[in-house]
This record gives C-alpha cells, sequence and structure tokens, in this order.
C-alpha cells in the first residue's frame, strides 16, 4: 500500500513538473504573440481614428473650398451689377438731361405759338415725356378740347419733330401729319393771329430741316401767310386723291404697305 503510494506520488510529482515545464514553454511563444495582437489592436484603433480624422478634415476643406468658389462667384456677380448699374446710372442721367431739354424746348415752342395769353409754364412730364401746361397733365387738357388744346398738340408735335432731327439718338419719326390746324379755333382776331403763327412755325420747320423731315398738313383753307415752303395739292370732289397714286379699286382688300 504504502508502495504504491509512493508510486503514485512520484507519477504525480512527474506530471506536474511536466506540466510547469510545458507551461513554462507555452509561456514563453505565445505571451509575445498577445502582446504584438495588442499592440496591433490599439495600432489599428489609432489608426482608424486618424483616418476619420483626416475624413472629416477633408469634408471641411472641400465645404470651404466651396464657399470660397461661391464667394468668388458672388463678388464678380456684385462687380458685373455695379458696372452695369453705373452704366445705367450714366444713362439715366443722360436721358434726364434730354428729357429736360425736351422740356426747354417744349416751353420756347408754347412761347412762340401762344395758344393763350394766360399760359405762364410749359414743361414735358418725366414719367410719361408728355406735355404739362401750368402743372395740368396732358390728359386733363385733351378733355378740355377746343383751339388752345389743338396749339398746344401741334406744338408738342412740332417740338419733336425738330428734336429728333437734331438728336438722332431720340427715335422718333421724320414724317408728321396735322390734320386740321385751325378747325377748332376760332375766327376772331387772337384766333387768326395763333393760326397765323402756327403756319409761320410750319414754314420755319420746313426752311431748317429741309430734306430731314417730311411735314403734311391737312387743312381746309390754303396757308394763311405767303411762302415757298409749301407744296400745295389741292382735293375736292371731283378730285378726291393725291395726284400720282393710283387708287386700288373696291376690291382692294391689302394694305398699301404690304405691297411691293
Amino acid at each position: 500500500m504504502l508502495e504504491t503510494a509512493r508510486q503514485r506520488a512520484q507519477q504525480t510529482d512527474f506530471l506536474a513538473h511536466s506540466l510547469r515545464r510545458q507551461h513554462a514553454q507555452t509561456r514563453d511563444v505565445v505571451a509575445p504573440r498577445f502582446d504584438a495582437i495588442a499592440e496591433a489592436s490599439a495600432r489599428a484603433a489609432s489608426l482608424r481614428a486618424a483616418i476619420d480624422s483626416v475624413t472629416q478634415l477633408r469634408d471641411s476643406w472641400a465645404r470651404a473650398y466651396a464657399i470660397e468658389r461661391e464667394v468668388r462667384d458672388l463678388k464678380a456677380q456684385r462687380s458685373r451689377a455695379s458696372a452695369e448699374k453705373r452704366a445705367r446710372t450714366a444713362e439715366l442721367a443722360a436721358r434726364e438731361t434730354l428729357v429736360t431739354d425736351l422740356g426747354r424746348d417744349f416751353n420756347t415752342m408754347i412761347s412762340e405759338l401762344r395758344p393763350a395769353p394766360w399760359i405762364e409754364s410749359a414743361t414735358i412730364d418725366p414719367s410719361s415725356y408728355l406735355p404739362v401746361v401750368d402743372n395740368v397733365s396732358f390728359e386733363s387738357l385733351q378733355a378740355d378740347g377746343g383751339g388752345i388744346v389743338t396749339c398746344i398738340n401741334v406744338a408738342y408735335s412740332l417740338m419733336l419733330l425738330e428734336f429728333g432731327s437734331t438728336h438722332p439718338d431720340v427715335r422718333v419719326p421724320s414724317l408728321l401729319i396735322i390734320d386740321s390746324p385751325r378747325k377748332a379755333s376760332g375766327s376772331n382776331l387772337d384766333d387768326q393771329a395763333r393760326g397765323h403763327q402756327i403756319y409761320r412755325r410750319f414754314q420755319a420747320v420746313a426752311a431748317a430741316h429741309d430734306s430731314q423731315v417730311q411735314l403734311i398738313i391737312a387743312d381746309n383753307d390754303s396757308a394763311p401767310i405767303p411762302g415757298t415752303a409749301f407744296g400745295k395739292i389741292e382735293l375736292d370732289y371731283d378730285n378726291p386723291l393725291v395726284p400720282g397714286v393710283a387708287h386700288p379699286g373696291p376690291e382692294h382688300t391689302h394694305r398699301a404697305e404690304d405691297e411691293s
């Protein structure tokens, strides 16, 4: 029994010694690998954190570059807008000068034609470019009618005709047709004087601008002043058409200006 117990004790000691030796050998081989694995894991985690940081930084720089490009574009747009504004402001100032000149010339024309002795001022509305006489708008003047308003209309039309001939940049027609400038006037001395003054102005325009403008006046009577500035065409019931212009006939349905 004792011998058996000793043998078992020896075997147990041998097994324990073998296990201790095996453990020592394994510890020397495996432990460094565990350390390497732990170190590699830590480095991998650090690299992932660095990658995330770089990615965030890259996105931030991309947004910054995009904002910078947008700022450059906005500055360029602002520069163009400022240049456009300066150009338009200069054009507006020039146009305002033209309107001022129009008002001055219209006032001069009214002073020459003298529609009524009580008229003190005449100018051009800078918004509508229509006459304003004694602070009364063109629409209100038209509502009154009569020879005075007719004279004001003639003055305005003649002023535009002359202004366009001296200012090529002002686009107004060089043809003016006036129908019955004396029809609405009476027959007293003031009315007759007004009619004479209107025709003298017609004559002055024809003499001053000759080939630059064409002035056609339709009136029931001949010009009240002598002169060779006017060509004269008389129309009556027997000769109702302008000589040299053939009547197209009752079947004609097209506009003359559309004909070749």
